[in-house]
């Protein structure tokens, strides 16, 4: 089984937080190029709120590239773009379509099976709408 896994439910992983959804454990696992970007951010935007110190946070960010190394990245290509641009049934910023509209292309061209995992709901909500099993909400 395949898994889209939105950045969420990486960074609960990587920065230890409650709740992590370890249902992963027997799936492959599918994510966007952005999430990379986006988990490094958040650790270093951790650091910057100093909630970890400099050695916490290397340590943060190789978890970040040893997780997403291990999931198959997906570019962010102009389908994609497009699909994101054309609209979803509920309100989802920028970043949530990307991921969003990444997972509908993976389903329709490998995986019709494809879950998508997060903790944003409103990434959960769009994605159930879209006829996603939904796992982390």
């Amino acid at each position: 089984m395949t898994a889209y896994v939105d950045p969420s439910v990486l960074l609960r992983i990587v920065l230890e937080q409650p709740h992590p959804l370890r249902e992963l454990a027997g799936y492959d696992l599918v994510t966007s190029e952005l999430t990379r970007i986006e988990c490094l951010r958040a650790v270093d935007n951790s650091l910057v709120r100093r909630e970890i110190d400099e050695d916490e946070a290397m340590v943060r960010r190789g978890a970040v590239f040893q997780k997403v190394n291990n999931a198959y990245r997906v570019a962010v290509s102009r389908t994609i773009m497009a699909r994101a641009a054309g609209g979803f049934p509920t309100q989802l910023g920028t970043l949530d379509a990307l991921h969003v509209a990444t997972a509908l292309l993976w389903r329709e061209r490998y995986a019709p099976e494809l879950v998508f995992a997060t903790h944003d709901r409103q990434q959960a909500r769009a994605a159930r709408a879209l006829g996603f099993e939904v796992l982390g909400v």
